[in-house]
């Protein structure tokens, strides 16, 4: 029996799976790490955070599932989007690693915008020209870190950075070229004219090749740290949205892969690449080669309930601990005491800016409508429910454009609440599945690898023999029809409050 290993470099962890070439998920195990926030709108990650995490979790792993190192026959990557690492000829990083949530680039986002038509670099790249990308971050070194833009050899996404660390290979599939704001994604090759326009060198780019390609095999030194065979492959892999979404089984059309990590995006796939010309919704490369992912990057979603938990829910961090459960089924216990539409408290949930209703760097997280008669319980049920209408305004917008949706699929570690999916289900209207495992970036990773390294004919059987729902929550007419009212609000509040964000960045700037 051969097996592979899937390990996703996530936001705040690396977790790491094994799965058997039968599709049998095996063990997990992670290690965690953190996000600096140097300055508002600011999150940097020092890339070797993501090494020692790796060299961790896989050999944690290894203990727990006690497998043979010589039977693992490759491990696949995905990992977080729309950030990129400096590094030298030798792969040493120049600089932390700018994170995908880092809006510092407005400026020279807005000074790309004057030289350039904005619905131009739409059509080629089937992206929003934002901060939120890698190019103009990109810039943004340029312009207030020359040195280090010139010492650069490589521009390399944190995937990439990773493949190239553990095999001396250069390499960036389909998926996360496609977001970088470089790449043209009908003829899947980096775009001379965007190159230009950015000023950003080609030859620091790394080449392009399909998540399943083979970068390479591991390093001797590396494998032996990690506890596996220096001829264990490295399958390239994808970005974490787009593994998610393959993990999930989101490969026929009608069905939305929602992802409730630190981010939430929300995708589709799409046998055609449809274009949103409002931009609330991005076109992507898929994981599987016969697709188009149609995508919203991820509001902050799973952030923000972290944020609260850790200011202002120490009293069920500290019960949690004494009982041994999670903190977050203590404050989803309290969330689920308050009625739908938690009497009247809105949160607008743009803590590090607004990728929906519409992309905006100087949206704020907003919470609006409390009273004295409001608790602790009605913020946690609102910021569950801002998820909700944030996943809403997308899954709206996907129907509008032309996708006929027929089910969510939620993953991500906020799927584990049943509250927080059948909020999602009563909020869209759609029904939410739950499957056999939340973490299905990894598990997209595992099946790129097992699809790699030739354990399976086609992508399409590694996901037909591994996923399975296990659970889906109708949505309910009723409370349907009231959340119907709230989220009116909610946009209502969002679109009144927008000068309000521009006069306050022009203030605090």
């Amino acid at each position: 029996m051969g097996y592979v290993i899937g390990c996703d470099i996530g936001s705040q962890a690396v977790k790491a799976i094994l799965l058997s070439d039968r599709g049998e998920l095996l063990g997990e195990a992670g290690s965690s790490y953190l996000i600096d926030y140097p300055c508002p709108a600011w999150a940097e990650q020092d890339a070797r955070y993501w090494e020692t995490a790796v060299i961790q979790a896989v050999n944690a792993l290894l203990k727990h599932c006690g497998v043979d190192k010589d039977a693992i026959v490759s491990i696949g990557l995905d990992a977080q989007v729309d950030g990129f690492v400096t590094v030298d000829a030798s792969g040493k990083p120049l600089h932390p690693a700018i994170i995908w949530m880092d809006r510092r680039a407005v400026r020279e986002t807005e000074a790309i915008g004057r030289m350039g038509d904005s619905r131009r670099i739409f059509d080629i790249t089937g992206l929003n020209l934002d901060a939120y990308h890698v190019a103009p971050k990109i810039r943004w070194l340029a312009e207030n870190q020359p040195q280090v833009f010139e010492r650069a050899r490589y521009f390399l996404m944190p995937g990439s950075y990773i493949a190239f660390w553990l095999t001396g290979e250069l390499g960036v599939d389909y998926s996360n070229a496609s977001s970088m704001l470089l790449m043209d994604i009908r003829r899947r090759e980096w775009s001379s004219e965007l190159c230009e326009l950015f000023q950003v060198p080609k030859d620091r780019l790394p080449p392009i090749y399909p998540a399943n390609h083979v970068l390479g095999t591991l390093r001797p030194a590396l494998a032996e740290r990690m506890g596996l065979s220096p001829k264990t492959r490295v399958v390239l892999g994808c970005g974490d949205e787009h593994a998610a979404s393959l993990g999930a089984g989101v490969i026929h059309s009608g069905m939305v892969c929602d992802i409730a990590g630190t981010a939430e995006p929300v995708c589709a796939a799409s046998a055609e690449p449809f274009f949103d010309r409002s931009g609330l919704v991005e076109t992507h490369c898929h994981a599987h080669p016969d697709f188009w992912l149609l995508e919203n990057p991820g509001f902050v979603s799973g952030g923000n309930y972290r944020w609260f938990r850790d200011h202002f829910g120490m009293e069920e961090v500290k019960q949690a601990a004494e009982l041994g459960l999670d903190a977050y089924d203590l404050l989803n216990e309290m969330a689920a005491s308050v009625p739908a539409g938690s009497e009247g408290l809105l949160l607008l949930p743009c803590l590090m800016g607004a990728v929906t209703p519409t992309w905006n760097a100087h949206a704020r997280g907003t919470f609006l409508g409390f009273t004295l008669t409001h608790r602790r319980a009605h913020f946690v049920r609102a910021i569950l429910e801002a998820s909700a209408y944030a996943l809403r305004d997308i899954t709206d917008r996907m129907q509008e454009i032309g996708l006929i949706l027929n089910e969510i699929r939620a993953v991500g570690g906020g799927a584990r609440s049943t509250l927080w999916r059948q909020i999602k289900a009563d909020v869209t209207g759609l029904p939410v599945s739950l499957l056999n495992t939340v973490e299905t970036t990894a598990l997209g990773a595992a099946l790129l690898a097992l699809h790699g390294a030739g354990l399976t004919a086609s992508l399409n059987e590694a996901v037909e023999m591994t996923v399975k729902v296990v659970e889906t929550r109708e949505p309910n007419p009723l409370t349907h029809a009231q959340y119907n009212e709230y989220y009116q609000i909610y946009r209502a509040a969002y679109f009144a409050l927008l000068p309000v964000f521009e006069q306050a960045a022009r203030v605090s700037s």
